[in-house]
């Protein structure tokens, strides 16, 4: 069935501006056209009002992990129709098939393969690989690739010699590597031998020279500003789960896990002895938004106290209140530019002929305020129309599942 949005402020992505009482037509999935007094198409056309609203493209949390089947209806009932997928694992991929197929409902995945790091870390995660010699580093990345990822993923603590080899065997296969930066190797080299993307804000380099050198060189950053803030927040400050304004919609079994881990955590770092300056991790973001537009909105979700779909609105007033991004600025970081990141910007992140019809309906304008994000009306994924009471129902069902009832997949973790 073809269907007219009549009458709305269409925000394209394509520049600032906003395209007032224009219609939108899509069909199977793919929009059709866009235009002022478009006609309604035949008897199998629909026609919904849009007088007042605004279109957005649906948005983009470029970083999370999936870790359970109750994140799907949380993303989408917040208007987050793509993700960044960050730590691989067999099962997130046939998830990502059966989405791409219609076969389930939820955002569409782009995935890393598995988190790869080196033995001389704090702690050993029985999720990720360790690399140990020449030959792991090599096949960490052949191992990527076979699985269909897009990106190696790793963390600091690989031997300088190892992420060499791992570095120059994704440069000769054509494939990213990003993550955390390196503990051993400098950031400047690190970025000249191929690094493509730094993940946090947290893990960028302290002094404003190196900042400015990656900028400039084209690195991309994804600063997760909302979780560079629970290790102050909960660790040392006080701040309770139960303070998230979205409380009520956590499931039960997430919020004992949440608690539980959060324990962990907190006691881990404080053994450690780690406090960090919150206000530098934000200095350094803002470094290198200085120098680069290169950035895109990521949440870490569902690292404990990061909510699906909810914390990535938090993470675009981030954006605009702590790293100076203009509303439209912090927008193009939720949907065109971790688009064009990952190759799909014709599809994905933007209001075009062409494009999938991946659209969110908001009642006000996020150009005005960035927290209008959360004023959604509608979204649609795929085509499929979701009201607002059916995205209501979609939170409320979420909320009651049991860990019974919820699927997990293999691979997720909190990083």
């Amino acid at each position: 069935m073809k269907t007219l949005l009549k009458n709305g402020n269409l925000l394209t992505m394509e520049r600032e501006r906003i395209f007032y009482r224009t219609d939108l037509l899509y069909e199977d999935g793919v929009i059709q056209a866009i235009g002022k007094g478009l006609p309604l198409d035949g008897p199998n056309c629909q026609a919904i009002d849009c007088t007042g609203k605004y279109l957005i493209p649906g948005l983009f949390d470029a970083h999370i992990h999936i870790g359970a089947s109750d994140m799907l209806p949380m993303l989408l009932a917040n208007g987050v129709t793509s993700v960044r997928h960050l730590t691989g694992g067999e099962r997130v991929l046939a998830l990502a098939e059966d989405i791409r197929q219609g076969r389930r409902l939820g955002p569409s995945i782009y995935a890393s393969g598995f988190v790869y790091d080196g033995h001389d870390g704090p702690s050993e995660n029985p999720e990720h690989q360790y690399i140990s010699n020449e030959e792991e580093a090599e096949k960490a990345v052949y191992d990527t690739i076979e699985a269909g990822c897009l990106w190696v993923k790793t963390y600091p603590s690989i031997r300088r010699d190892l992420y060499k080899r791992l570095m120059d065997t994704a440069n000769a296969c054509g494939i990213p590597v990003c993550g955390h930066m390196s503990y051993l190797v400098d950031a400047k080299e690190l970025r000249d031998w191929g690094y493509q993307c730094c993940e946090h804000s947290s893990s960028l380099p302290r002094h404003p020279w190196d900042l400015r050198y990656l900028a400039e060189s084209g690195m991309w950053l994804c600063q997760t500003q909302v979780v560079c803030e629970t290790l102050p927040d909960y660790v040392w400050n006080g701040k309770q789960l139960e303070d998230l304004p979205e409380w009520a919609y956590v499931p039960a079994y997430l919020k004992d896990l949440w608690k539980r881990q959060n324990e962990e955590i907190a006691l881990g770092y404080k053994k450690r002895g780690l406090k960090p300056d919150i206000q530098e991790v934000i200095g350094r973001g803002r470094a290198f938004m200085e120098y680069s537009d290169r950035y895109m909105a990521g949440t870490d979700a569902s690292y404990p106290g990061i909510t699906a779909g909810f914390s990535l609105h938090n993470e675009l007033e981030r954006l605009v209140t702590l790293y100076g991004a203009s509303p439209y600025e912090a927008l193009k970081a939720a949907t065109i530019r971790p688009a064009s990141y990952i190759g799909v910007e014709k599809s994905k992140g933007i209001l075009a002929v062409g494009a999938d019809a991946d659209i969110v309906i908001l009642k006000e304008n996020p150009l005005a305020y960035i927290g209008n994000t959360r004023s959604i009306d509608a979204v649609i994924r795929g085509g499929q129309f979701l009201g607002r009471a059916e995205l209501d129902s979609m939170l409320e069902n979420a909320a009651q599942l049991t860990k019974e009832q919820v699927e997990f997949f293999e691979g997720n973790s909190e990083g």
